[in-house]
């Protein structure tokens, strides 16, 4: 008691008031719940603890107690469980006796006097203030860390970044284009529609994110093919760390099997299900329907085909019947318009049925876009405008324009807004965006074996080893010895990626490089766990000491991604040119620093021979992403399967050079075709560049990094870091908090991108990711760090006196989709006041005074509270008046922001209705709906507590 006697002008009272039956919280084990007096003396007291079942005797006269004492509308729970709000108490002699009211379940209200002694033992103080008093007092870290998390979320609330910053993708400016342009919108209904390659998974992906993570979208459909489920669930978890549901015809019946009445489809929000299943299964699809969605994502879009004599087939059927109840759509193809215009006029009549609802206005329309787009294209060039394009642009806009460059790029931004398709279309091509070093074919022509099968089914003679498992094959095979020779030579210093078709292949092959051969290897099959391919993965990554080759089977080719290397071996090819492009697409991606070297091996004479010259000379795909591939072996595939099956000589030749030809000429008249002005609109340069440099200067700036660390080091949770950058977190018997998201096992983490975007068996940690929200909701909801006392060393203030901070946030109560506390102009209140009351908030900014800030032991921050109770209490009330005093400013500037925020994009799409078609007319009301219901509730701002510390001044 020196050091307090000394400092600070404490009054020393008269002893408490003890009696019998009072309730008393222990202020070191708030555990034991709430106690009552059971016994007084002179000298000491005993307090029984119901809860815990335990008698705790204390001196009297320093007893690390404190009174509890329930104020009006305060909440209360009796010891039979019932919650009661407090109308009035008094005193009788020391206990309080509480006049307490409930709701009944007919609505009528039960009122009754409840003495302190029949007060449950079990109490939750949430309340700063609340909890200062009964001196439940936090670390000085712990209250650091609370404000330090609110700010932040404060800031990721109002951030034109929300959704975007927790993707574990590289900064591409098409893909983010799209993403915060589709992503912004309520119930987006749009065809996105890039070039192989150019990543329109992971925009759907994004957008997906971005409707989760704002609230505008809560339960998701990912509908796909078969082959391509595990494919989508894993680039939702390891990208976005959104957890899909795989739904297939073994967990609905599990389901069903476990209670018949109950609709599968309604167990889980975000859903990943093959097009078959519900094709073939018609109670599977009306449970779907019934159940409904707010998103449906229908990936591989052009095999749904329509034709208006015939109307659709059963893909096309089944996607309009879920499109026409789902409010968001979006659908992925590679190929809009390459199964011929009708079939792409059936999609985006999925996305808008009123809007395209007949075939021949939409070619009318068409026709008459060609005008525009050549217009936009000679604005987009550096090219002077002569007096036709002059006349031709103000027709197209209303108003004349002059040559000069603010004009012309206003112009074009007009001439995107009233595009057809502009809003629906998304279109983003390998020549537009370019960056793409190319790749090359490294054939490798070795003599079959006697024992090659050259006559049978296909199959047999293309993959022979596939039906050896016992892996006899290799002793014969040539492709084995010379994937060991050009592994020890050519490509002895590179990171190689082979991929085959199964897993037992891989595996015997593994098997030969790593024992015979002494090579560095790793595996990636069916087989192996998440946890197994992910290390696979990270080892293959190592620069240094990590795998020479990563050897794949066909999974490899989805879903994973490895532009670090350049080197791909194809051990065998095959059937479908998709799958082959999915193959060579783990490599040229974006983000490809060097030319693809693609390796294929092939015996002489046999059908993997022809298979390669079909690729090769007729679809021309090594060299070049092919959009005509798949719709040629398709409609070729009679022909090419009889040459497959034996030598036909010339028959061959000839079908090589007619597909050649057929191809060469489609290519042509696609690229004649291109939609420049589409594809502007589906990258606008400089929004997509203003967006990848806002997400740089947040990697480089976030705070997040030393955050979480002294947030696991305070609350005793287990964190390594490791050399290469990453941490190890795991949790521990002595954690000191609950409910957080963290692995039993613990998990490897990075917080920078350039690495998450290597090492794929690490998590992407920013304020976006499970795990830090689940510690952002810890803190707002729990009590963690809401009271400090400290020391503030400072010769500027009176020594002895006392500060009182108190932080408080500014709520509204609305749905998450309306998005409310982004117009906030402040989410956050800061009062500080002087114990005469005084307001220095604004002289005295949290940091400036942080390094005068010093920590106060615990039994002396019971004292201090004690002590100066009454001060406190006052100040308190002084900063809530203050706080509250905020509000109707506040109020005016947040309906301000709200209403101007909706009324702009209102007016916009309600000016652009008259030239744009694809504009809805719902899309517009909904808007108008949600700019009133914001407004509205907006009326009921509100300022809560967050956390409270007294500041004690003392001398440096």
């Amino acid at each position: 008691m020196t050091f307090l006697q000394t400092q600070i002008e404490i009054k020393v009272e008269k002893l408490q008031q003890f009696a019998i039956g009072q309730r008393w919280l222990s202020d070191t084990e708030t555990e034991l719940g709430l106690g009552v007096l059971i016994d007084v003396d002179e000298r000491s007291i005993s307090i029984l603890f119901p809860k815990s079942d335990e008698t705790r005797v204390y001196a009297r006269n320093n007893a690390p107690l404190s009174r509890i004492v329930f104020n009006v509308n305060d909440e209360v729970q009796d010891q039979e469980g019932n919650i009661w709000t407090v109308e009035s108490l008094e005193d009788r002699h020391g206990v309080i006796r509480y006049n307490v009211v409930r709701k009944l379940e007919d609505g009528s209200d039960e009122r009754k006097s409840l003495n302190e002694t029949r007060i449950g033992a079990s109490i939750q103080l949430s309340k700063p203030l609340d909890r200062l008093l009964a001196s439940q007092i936090d670390y000085k870290e712990w209250y650091d860390l609370r404000i330090e998390a609110m700010q932040m979320q404060a800031n990721m609330q109002t951030s034109p970044l929300r959704g975007l910053v927790g993707a574990r993708v590289g900064l591409i400016p098409h893909q983010l284009y799209i993403a915060h342009e589709v992503g912004k919108r309520f119930a987006p209904r749009v065809l996105l529609a890039d070039e192989v390659g150019l990543g329109k998974t992971i925009e759907a992906g994004l957008i997906i994110h971005q409707q989760l993570k704002t609230g505008r979208s809560e339960r998701i459909l990912i509908l796909v093919p078969d082959s391509l489920q595990y494919q989508w669930m894993i680039e939702m978890r390891r990208r976005f760390n959104l957890q899909f549901s795989l739904f297939d015809l073994t967990r609905t019946a599990s389901i069903k099997e476990h209670d018949p009445e109950l609709n599968p489809f309604l167990t889980e929000q975000c859903i990943i299900a093959s097009v078959d299943l519900m094709i073939d299964h018609d109670d599977l699809r009306e449970q779907a329907l019934e159940a409904g969605f707010d998103l449906l994502v229908v990936d591989e879009a052009h095999h749904l085909m329509w034709s208006e004599e015939e109307g659709g087939n059963d893909r096309y059927d089944l996607v309009e019947e879920f499109a026409e109840q789902t409010p968001g759509v979006l659908l992925l193809t590679a190929t809009p318009e390459q199964l011929g215009v009708e079939s792409h006029f059936a999609r985006l009549r999925l996305l808008d049925p009123q809007r395209f609802s007949a075939l021949d206005r939409f070619l009318d329309e068409e026709e008459q876009y060609h005008t525009t787009a050549k217009i936009a294209e000679v604005l987009m060039s550096d090219l002077p405008l002569e007096p036709a394009h002059l006349e031709a642009v103000e027709k197209l806009l209303g108003h004349p324009i002059a040559d000069e460059p603010e004009q012309r790029f206003r112009a074009i931004h007009e001439l995107l807004d009233r595009h057809g398709t502009g809003r629906i279309l998304f279109r983003n091509t390998r020549e537009a965006i370019q960056g793409f070093p190319g790749r090359d074919c490294q054939p490798a022509a070795l003599p079959a074996p006697e024992n090659w099968s050259k006559d049978g089914k296909l199959r047999e003679q293309m993959w022979p080893e596939e039906a050896q498992l016992d892996g006899l094959w290799m002793e014969t095979d040539p492709r084995v010895n010379w994937l060991m020779e050009r592994l020890r030579t050519d490509l002895k210093h590179k990171k190689v990626l082979l991929i085959a078709r199964s897993g037992p292949v891989v595996e015997a092959l593994e098997n030969a490089l790593r024992l015979h051969a002494g090579i560095r290897t790793a595996m990636f099959h069916e087989a192996m766990s998440l946890l197994e391919r992910d290390q696979a993965a990270a080892y293959f990554a190592e620069d240094s000491y990590g795998a020479q080759i990563l050897l794949c089977s066909e999974i490899g080719s989805e879903g994973r991604n490895f532009q670090f290397a350049s080197d791909l071996v194809l051990f065998d090819l095959p059937a479908n040119p998709d799958v082959l492009e999915q193959r060579i697409g783990r490599l040229d991606r974006i983000g490809q620093e060097n030319r693809i070297q693609i390796h294929v091996p092939y015996l002489i004479g046999t059908a993997q021979e022809r298979m390669f010259r079909w690729y090769n000379e007729a679809l021309n795909i090594f060299s070049n992403i092919s959009p005509t591939a798949q719709t040629l072996q398709e409609n070729f595939i009679v022909d090419l399967k009889d040459c497959l099956l034996a030598d036909k000589g010339q028959q061959f030749e000839d079908l090589l050079e007619e597909v050649n030809v057929q191809r060469q000429a489609l290519e042509a008249e696609l690229q004649e075709g291109r939609d420049r002005l589409l594809e502007y609109n589906s990258c606008r340069p400089m929004v997509a560049q203003e967006i990848v440099q806002a997400l740089e200067d947040y990697d480089d700036n976030t705070l997040l990094p030393m955050f979480m660390k002294r947030f696991m080091a305070s609350t005793n949770i287990d964190f390594d870091e490791q050399s290469n950058g990453t941490v190890i977190i795991k949790p521990t018997d002595q954690m000191q908090v609950q409910g957080l998201d963290i692995d039993e096992d613990g998990m490897t983490v990075t917080f920078y991108r350039d690495q998450a975007q290597i090492r794929e068996d690490a998590q992407y940690l920013t304020l976006e990711h499970p795990f830090t929200e689940s510690v952002m909701e810890m803190i707002r909801t729990q009590s963690f760090g809401s009271t400090n006392v400290a020391l503030l060393k400072t010769n500027a203030l009176k020594q002895g006196s006392v500060l009182l901070e108190v932080w408080f946030k500014v709520d509204v109560v609305a749905p998450k989709a309306l998005g409310l506390p982004s117009s906030l102009p402040t989410q956050l209140i800061r009062v500080l006041l002087t114990e005469n009351g005084q307001d220095i908030s604004a002289k005295l900014d949290p940091e400036i005074i942080k390094p005068y800030l010093h920590h106060l032991d615990s039994n002396s921050c019971r004292q201090v509270v004690k002590a100066r109770r009454e001060i406190i209490e006052q100040r308190y009330k002084q900063a809530l008046d203050i706080a509250k005093s905020s509000l109707p400013a506040l109020k005016e500037q947040a309906k301000e922001i709200y209403g101007s925020k909706w009324q702009y994009e209102i007016d916009r799409l309600t000016y652009l209705k008259q030239f744009n078609p694809s504009i809805r007319v719902d899309e517009i009301e909904r808007l108008q709906k949600l700019q009133k219901e914001g407004l509205t509730l907006l009326d009921g701002l509100a300022v809560t507590p967050e956390a409270i510390q007294v500041l004690v001044v003392v001398k440096p």
